[in-house]
């Protein structure tokens, strides 16, 4: 419900609300969300319930779509859009609350949107007896431009996209973070690895990527190579770098604009197999996209725990012949997120907490990101939802618009054009104990190639090692990548001992 600027709802006669008014002297719009955080988690102690939704211990949060004039408040209610409870159905404890207004849909983290409100934390009790209670809330705090962290070594690079402006209506930014290499030579030419964050993450990781390192491999290539560390985000979350329905084309974005932008500035090898890539979880999958769709731009891909790369196990559903979502075929919740054997999450509660932070497939978090980057747009211009909200029921003609970006489907129909790049350009990790379940959909797809013919002698590999979604950077295989970058690079003249 949209409200105006003179609307306040009526609290409900006996009931709990949450009072949320607004500072300043302009007018605010925009999603206005309530998190809440029950003092007996102890999980949560030290965090502040503006970071929710919490994904190993969700926790209550409320939403509506506001208008806020300078000074007037809103009340959020059992009317507001809750989950997994409404505010008369807390149960009696000690909470803490925190109100956010999301102005700007630019980002997956409301942080990173200036603009943005939010309140401080506010303690209260929900008491054994019923009685009419009242939590008010301050919108005081306003998100501001943040300056990029400045890091020797480390450059900030942006520059405009003409086909993303063009899309989206509105001016479009490509940004990257350029890692020099270590005693840099302004005369010499290098190769370069492009990486990709996970969900979450973007160009600003690359404050971190100079670090020093005491692996030797690790230390020869940072002084061998660029490291360009890209910016997936985009106002439907991480856009995998899919050229798609709702983001628009970026891949076409990067490999024609700034990459090309990026080499004329800098002293690259301007050739594939002095282009890499490297990515983990939404990272990972958006590696195996471009060095499967743009090979004669990338040599190469070193991809861990993509998303899923075979839609008949997205996480833990097959969208093709599963009729819901949310549970299986014994009417159990299915999960989403495991640590060792134990469900942390499930899907329904990842998706319901994404309806309330933004209605209509407008979150920018996970679920709401795949349903932009695969699917088609829905009557409203926003992404179209492979599943009921509600129910879970999945929509088969949105699975079905699924396919084309189905990895293992892909080299299935064509393996004459995708079985060669598999077997020379793509090495993929992922441990067998992923937290989302992702190795099911790996295995999926290692199968399909040993069938199609791999061959031991392959450059590219399929790896399923010890590990979680996080753990997993402590095995072998992950440990190898930087020599095997590095070989990579020799092995094409690009690098000599250790240097370009």
């Amino acid at each position: 419900m949209l409200l105006s600027p003179s609307s306040t709802l009526r609290a409900i006669e006996g009931s709990r609300t949450f009072k949320v008014t607004s500072t300043g002297n302009k007018e605010a719009s925009g999603r206005l969300i309530v998190f809440l955080i029950s003092e007996s988690s102890s999980k949560l102690k030290s965090a502040k319930p503006v970071d929710g939704p919490f994904w190993d211990d969700p926790q209550p949060i409320f939403g509506t779509d506001a208008i806020l004039a300078p000074g007037q408040s809103i009340t959020l209610d059992d009317r507001s859009d809750c989950f997994p409870i409404c505010p008369s159905q807390l149960p009696p404890g000690l909470y803490r609350a925190q109100a956010r207004l999301d102005t700007t849909r630019a980002n997956s983290s409301w942080k990173r949107e200036p603009t943005n409100r939010s309140s401080e934390v506010v303690r209260f009790e929900v008491k054994e007896t019923a009685e009419s209670q009242v939590v008010e809330l301050v919108l005081n705090q306003v998100v501001g431009e943040k300056p990029l962290k400045q890091v020797d070594g480390v450059e900030w690079f942006e520059v405009r996209s003409d086909l993303l402006s063009k899309f989206r209506g509105l001016e479009v930014m490509l940004r990257a973070g350029v890692v020099f290499p270590k005693n840099y030579n302004a005369s010499k030419k290098y190769p370069a690895i492009f990486e990709v964050p996970g969900f979450g993450g973007d160009h600003s990781e690359a404050a971190s990527r100079g670090a020093p390192s005491r692996n030797a491999d690790s230390i020869a290539l940072s002084q061998a190579s660029f490291r360009i560390v890209l910016d997936p985000e985009g106002p439907n979350g991480h856009t995998l770098f899919v050229d798609s329905a709702n983001n628009g084309p970026c891949g076409q974005a990067l490999t024609q604009e700034l990459i090309t932008s990026l080499e004329a500035k800098y002293p690259m090898i301007g050739q594939s197999t002095a282009r890499v890539l490297k990515g983990h979880s939404s990272g990972g999958w958006s590696t195996l996209w471009l060095a499967t769709q743009y090979p004669n731009t990338f040599g190469a891909t070193w991809s861990s725990a993509p998303d899923p790369v075979d839609f008949r196990r997205f996480q833990k559903v097959n969208i093709y012949d599963q009729p819901n979502f949310y549970l299986d075929a014994d009417g159990k919740d299915l999960p989403s997120l495991r640590s060792k054997d134990q469900v942390q999450m499930t899907i329904r509660q990842e998706s319901r907490g994404e309806d309330v932070l933004g209605p209509d497939n407008t979150s920018a978090q996970q679920w709401d990101s795949w349903f932009a980057a695969f699917g088609p747009r829905n009557a409203a211009g926003n992404p179209m939802a492979l599943f009921d909200p509600e129910t879970g029921t999945i929509d088969r003609q949105v699975a079905e618009s699924y396919r084309p970006f189905d990895l293992r489907e892909m080299v299935r129909k064509s393996p004459e054009t995708y079985l060669p790049i598999f077997r020379n350009n793509i090495r993929l990790i992922c441990g067998t104990e992923d937290s989302f379940y992702l190795n099911e959909a790996v295995a999926l797809l290692d199968s399909e190639l040993q069938q199609l013919g791999r061959q031991p002698s392959d450059k590219g590999y399929v790896k399923l090692v010890p590990g979680d979604h996080g753990s997993v950077f402590a095995s072998e295989a992950m440990r190898a990548i930087p020599k095997e970058i590095l070989d990579h690079f020799k092995a094409y003249g690009h690098v000599v001992d250790g240097t370009p």
